[in-house]
């Protein structure tokens, strides 16, 4: 080996080596308790530090060979970060059972079929939308960050749903509101939880067997840059994780959520709630972004209560929005087997504080 190659060897490795030290640390950032909104973002891409930590660690050996001494305690703290993120994302593989309870046959009247979609306020694709809907046909249907234009587009729906609210911003904010229903609603109204601009639909709807569920969507406000901490978003989510608790009968609770399932406030929020997540076992299911392979995660979500299994649940193909909608049939089954996450014995007083503060 000349010179001048060995020389390029060690100040690669040396490169790759402070990458593994930037790498190591925001993935370890999201363990401080913090409402900020940037180390709180580092929650989402953890699929993506997984890998680069995993291909900066190879190219690392294959150039030094074997480590230095000094270079252990790098290569330590890698392989625990490394571990840290297998850790937070194994649930979404394979490798462990689904806790959602899939169930292929459902007693007549007893099933309802959700469509979740974020439709991007300046996404003027309506009929991509439109036709997606008419094919996957679903009972209830969820679409936000609509306005009056879109409001115009979604009138066609009328025909087909005969139940619809909307919550349309008068400005032009990016949380507009539809939710459109085969079944009958019971006394939906939108709440406003902590501001007014962001709309919350709270309903029950009554099966065609003549059961009610109960049904949540929301889309809180993302963390954003300076401006916004997560303290209105995680409020918003453990609000209606509250509302879920609290009602009488079995709830399912979707939107954009802006959050991912393996934050620990999601994980709070479906504790509290009593909220099975159908990814769990079966995989992300990634909704966010459609435009970008680096920044794919899943913000969109269906959640629901232990009386209600799975008969199936997926994404649909993009359809022009940023976000792919998100769908699952549940049937309502008073018997069945189903394990909800247990409450930790901090969950409630910390879900009163976020939401004080969210006040």
């Amino acid at each position: 080996m000349s010179h001048h190659s060995g020389s390029y060897r060690n100040v690669a490795a040396i490169i790759a080596l402070m990458l593994l030290v930037i790498l190591t640390v925001v993935s370890l950032l999201p363990l401080i308790e913090t409402n900020t909104w940037w180390i709180r973002y580092l929650d989402f891409p953890r699929l993506q530090f997984a890998i680069a930590m995993s291909i900066v660690l190879a190219l690392y050996l294959a150039l030094r060979g074997r480590p230095r001494p000094k270079d252990w305690i790098v290569l330590v703290g890698a392989l625990c970060a490394l571990a840290y993120q297998i850790y937070k994302l194994h649930p979404y593989t394979g490798l462990v059972d689904p806790v959602a309870v899939a169930q292929a046959e459902c007693r007549e009247g007893q099933s309802v079929r959700i469509m979740v979609a974020n439709v991007k306020r300046r996404n003027e694709s309506a009929d991509a939308f439109l036709d997606q809907v008419l094919a996957t046909d679903p009972d209830l249907l969820l679409v936000m960050e609509t306005d009056a234009w879109w409001d115009e587009r979604l009138s066609s729906l009328s025909s087909r749903y005969r139940h619809q609210v909307q919550s349309i911003p008068d400005d032009h904010a990016f949380y507009g509101m539809h939710l459109f229903s085969k079944l009958e609603l019971i006394s939906p109204e939108f709440d406003f939880f902590f501001d007014a601009v962001t709309p919350t639909v709270v309903t029950q709807v009554r099966l065609p067997g003549g059961e009610t569920v109960g049904f949540i969507g929301l889309h809180p406000r993302p963390p954003l840059a300076w401006s916004q901490s997560t303290t209105m978003r995680d409020a918003h989510l453990l609000q209606a994780a509250l509302r879920a608790r609290q009602s009488d009968v079995p709830t399912i609770v979707a939107g954009d959520f802006n959050a991912v399932p393996w934050e620990r406030i999601n994980r709070r929020a479906m504790r509290i709630g009593r909220l099975i997540d159908p990814r769990v076992g079966r995989g992300l299911y990634a909704t966010y972004d459609t435009e970008s392979i680096l920044m794919s995660w899943p913000l969109d979500q269906i959640l629901f209560q232990p009386q209600l299994t799975l008969q199936d649940f997926g994404t649909l193909p993009d359809f022009g929005s940023d976000h792919r909608a998100v769908v699952a049939t549940l049937c309502h089954d008073a018997a069945a087997a189903q394990l909800a996450p247990e409450l930790l014995a901090d969950d409630l007083a910390e879900a009163e504080a976020s939401i004080d503060a969210a006040r």
